[in-house]
């Protein structure tokens, strides 16, 4: 297990990709993860989860607080499919395709017999309190602790004084936090130390995504692969100088990786190379 991710779950083992632990789970390990956490007798610690894909592994690469954030998190889950394709390919078959987008609902299902409760974070003005309304339809019974706005900056020291006290009082649990790459990263890291019994799950435009605001791709695309693509297409002036860069960046990070990778094999009778 590499020493790099202190805050890895212990249970869950993962690889590293351009120095990025990546667990090496699926959905229903993610909730298994996430209901041993819940059900501890005392409290632990406030945690968070990332959902990351080839844009973020980039942005790691030259941000150091942005990769310190990966290894405080309980897991990183390969919310795009070439992550988990990397896994694979290194013999990782318990690896797949955690997206945030459908974490959502798969969460709030999942915890509807224990009583979960959720705090809907981020997004735009309403979307929030939409993403709740929603998530309460397709999950009847579902405990909704509350839901709310960001503003668009960093909390000044009252305002997140005053955010931990209403998380606090509404018995939040799972904190869902709808916010931009690293942006949301770097939040749950600064945030959760003081939120004890918490868990944030940081899944960005699927706050929009599972209220209809912003269509996903269809489903042969992501199955593919190709939800990159799809979102090019569909904002190519926005999108197009970052995936001009992160794409071939990405695919250099996983040749270096296979490439350090193939030297540290064993030898022929089992001798490893210096």
């Amino acid at each position: 297990m590499p020493v790099r991710a202190w805050g890895h779950d212990p249970d869950v083992p993962h690889f590293l990709l351009g120095g990025v632990p990546i667990s090496i789970t699926d959905m229903a390990g993610l909730v298994d993860a996430l209901r041993r956490r819940l059900s501890r007798q005392a409290p632990a610690p406030g945690t968070f989860v990332v959902f990351r894909d080839a844009h973020g592994i980039v942005r790691a690469q030259d941000e150091p607080e942005v990769r310190a954030a990966h290894d405080a998190a309980l897991l990183v889950c390969a919310d795009g499919r070439p992550l988990a394709w990397v896994g694979r390919l290194r013999g990782h078959t318990a690896i797949a395709q955690v997206p945030g987008i459908e974490s959502v609902e798969a969460v709030c299902r999942a915890g509807l017999e224990a009583g979960w409760r959720h705090y809907f974070l981020g997004g735009g003005p309403g979307v929030a309190e939409k993403l709740a309304a929603e998530m309460a339809r397709r999950a009847p019974g579902l405990a909704v602790a509350g839901a709310e706005t960001l503003p668009y900056r960093p909390l000044t020291e009252p305002e997140a004084q005053d955010l931990y006290a209403r998380l606090r009082a509404n018995g939040t649990q799972i904190l869902w936090i709808g916010l931009s790459t690293p942006k949301q990263e770097l939040f749950m890291q600064a945030h959760t130390p003081a939120l004890p019994g918490v868990i944030a799950m940081g899944v960005g435009a699927a706050f929009d995504v599972n209220i209809g605001t912003i269509p996903r791709a269809p489903r042969l695309m992501t199955w593919c692969g190709l939800e990159w693509l799809y979102r090019l297409i569909q904002e190519p002036r926005r999108l197009r100088a970052r995936y001009a860069q992160v794409v071939p960046r990405f695919l250099a990070i996983v040749a270096l990786d296979r490439a350090r990778c193939a030297k540290r094999a064993p030898r022929p009778g089992g001798v490893r190379p210096v």
